[in-house]
């Protein structure tokens, strides 16, 4: 089989000798694979994934991938249900798999001498995977009891499904990858067997190995296994884009008797930057930097102020725009109004005077710490494997920590200023029981008609 051969250069890790050489190559089928190695890890660590997530679903059946991901274990022409844990467990291997909003990932972790089992049970199931329909009813049932155990159990689950519909309204990121009970029962044997042969293609497929093993090794075993697995013209990946909000802030407020605190949300919409180093690893720093509890905001709001128990922010990016969310945990004798209007008071004194130095540096430091001493395992590499199987720049990884180095407190300062340009996007507020303020309408209804 043909195939286009890249090396990349290596990435020299703190005070380590030992340079990493990831290596891609292309099948002719087009089948990416990418190689990470390590000589002194003692396993392998794949990633199959196939660029599908939930946001790809059809409408009247979201979730229908993830439900796909829980077939791909029950049976091929090859391997029948339940011959791959056994077959991991005579050999002290582990799998799972993971379906979000882009993605469909497959992972095994196993003793680095069975790399060839992996690679023969995932070009099987590629192209060969069979769906049972009472296979399907079993497994229908138990995708039922996940989103049971996941978010019908969750105390917040109402509040956290409405939330992200809100945030986003016309987006499919606007419902969660395992979909509603609706859609769950919605799913037929049928759709999945469609759904598999849509995406489940080499062309839409990329493998990564992390182990001892270079390219030279990977790929002629790669290429004896997955050389009869054809192509198929792939469909585009079409999504209704979220319009813009104009200012518009939605808030939602839920009193829950299972609520011992009081939890608030305040979310931004914010770029999705993965295919932008610099400016991925700006956003991802200003994150770290108001993120700890040694930063100035949270000395401030709670250890001085005690306005909060806890402070937090998170990014998420997708395939598509996502959200930059400040999260505060208050208890239930605090003041919601004077926390809110502290952090927004606060976020306006960054905005004009800057980003605290120090917390930045600090931020940048614990990273750099973190990443010069990554190599003593193997997470530095499945953290980069993630990220390039997110969408960053495999060319970009061997220049990860001069960008990291580059990055400057003026760079994230930027990127709070884009962050909050506009209002925010959604306020949350989740009340334990008999905390919430008396609304109007609350009151309307105490009084009975």
């Amino acid at each position: 089989m043909r195939y286009i051969l890249t090396l990349l250069i290596g990435i020299f890790i703190g005070s380590l000798d030992a340079a990493i050489v990831p290596q891609t190559a292309t099948l002719s089928n087009g089948l990416k694979i990418i190689v990470f190695q390590n000589p002194l890890l003692p396993s392998v660590n794949v990633f199959t994934k196939y660029g599908v997530g939930t946001a790809d679903d059809p409408a009247e059946m979201v979730g229908v991938s993830h439900m796909l991901e829980h077939m791909m274990f029950k049976g091929s022409s090859k391997y029948s249900k339940g011959a791959i844990d056994t077959i991991l467990n005579s050999c002290g291997g582990v799998c799972n798999a993971f379906t979000n909003f882009d993605n469909t990932v497959y992972t095994f972790a196993l003793p680095a001498e069975h790399l060839d089992i992996v690679l023969d049970i995932e070009a099987d199931r590629m192209e060969n995977l069979n769906i049972d329909e009472a296979e399907f009813l079993s497994e229908q049932k138990v995708v039922m009891e996940e989103r049971q155990m996941r978010l019908g159990n969750h105390p917040f689950r109402t509040s956290a499904e409405i939330c992200l519909r809100a945030m986003y309204a016309a987006h499919p990121y606007g419902i969660f990858p395992i979909g509603y009970e609706a859609h769950i029962k919605a799913y037929t044997a049928e759709a999945l067997m469609a759904h598999y042969k849509k995406w489940y293609v080499p062309n839409n497929a990329t493998i990564v190995v992390i182990g001892p093993y270079d390219l030279a090794y990977v790929l002629p075993k790669i290429e004896e296994h997955f050389s009869n697995v054809s192509s198929k013209e792939l469909q585009e990946r079409r999504r209704i884009s979220e319009p813009d909000r104009e200012g518009l802030t939605t808030t939602i407020e839920q009193e829950n008797p299972r609520a011992e605190n009081i939890y608030i949300s305040i979310s931004y919409r914010a770029p999705t930057l993965i295919t932008k180093p610099k400016e991925y690893l700006a956003m991802n720093m200003l994150e770290k930097t108001m993120n700890g509890s040694d930063h100035a905001l949270y000395q401030k709001m709670v250890k001085e102020k005690h306005l909060a128990l806890a402070i937090s922010s998170s990014y998420r990016y997708g395939k598509d725009d996502m959200d930059f969310t400040f999260t505060l945990i208050l208890s239930p004798d605090m003041n919601v109004d004077a926390a809110e209007k502290f952090l927004f008071e606060q976020l306006a004194v960054f905005l004009k005077k800057g980003l605290v130095e120090k917390d930045f540096n600090d931020a940048k430091q614990e990273q750099l710490n973190a990443f010069a001493f990554a190599m003593d395992g193997e997470a530095f590499l499945m953290s980069i494997a993630n990220s390039v199987l997110d969408g960053f720049p495999l060319e970009a990884v061997s220049k990860y920590e001069d960008i990291l180095k580059a990055v400057t407190v003026q760079q994230v300062h930027e990127m709070l200023s884009s962050i909050l340009a506009k209002p925010p996007v959604l306020i949350s507020r989740n009340y334990p029981k008999g905390k919430m303020p008396k609304r109007a309408y609350q009151k309307v209804l105490q009084k009975g008609f």
